[in-house]
């Protein structure tokens, strides 16, 4: 088979794993985090609330290897190699950001006992709609290496 199928293969994949990121957002600040600073309960696993682990740990590891797998594909083509070398500067961003302040933060809610309403937990559902802005540049920035890709053949 033609190398270049398998580079846009690794593209397309890459493409479809972020869209898995920013869609697993989507469902998260439109379900989940329109609730539970009301209900804390909801994102309690150990209270029968949302484990957000099995979804993003997995989604994680996938999104990181097709970015790689992607630069690779991407890299003979220059469009495709900045718009996937942008899309992984976006991605490393959120990481960082989610890493250092999101994820300690929920899971604190996750552990102690945060009371209903608390204004903590509102700023922190604002905060955290930023990084569906990323993700949606991220998702965009795949997009145009795939045209890239495709185009520079």
């Amino acid at each position: 088979m033609n190398e270049d199928i398998w580079k846009l293969a690794a593209i397309l994949v890459a493409l479809c794993a972020t869209a898995i990121l920013t869609g697993g957002g989507w469902y998260e600040q439109a379900v989940l985090d329109s609730a539970w600073p009301r209900n804390p309960n909801l994102v309690r696993p150990a209270e029968g609330g949302a484990n957000r682990k099995k979804f993003w740990i997995p989604a994680h590891v996938s999104g990181a290897a097709s970015l790689a797998l992607a630069l690779w594909g991407a890299w003979s083509a220059v469009l495709a190699r900045n718009a996937t070398l942008t899309a992984i500067a976006i991605y490393i961003l959120i990481t960082l950001v989610t890493v250092g302040y999101f994820a300690p933060a929920v899971l604190k809610v996750e552990r102690d006992s945060v009371e209903p309403n608390a204004s903590s937990s509102f700023a922190w559902v604002r905060r955290s709609r930023w990084r569906m802005v990323l993700a949606v540049s991220m998702n965009l920035a795949m997009v145009v290496a795939a045209v890239g890709f495709v185009v520079s053949r």
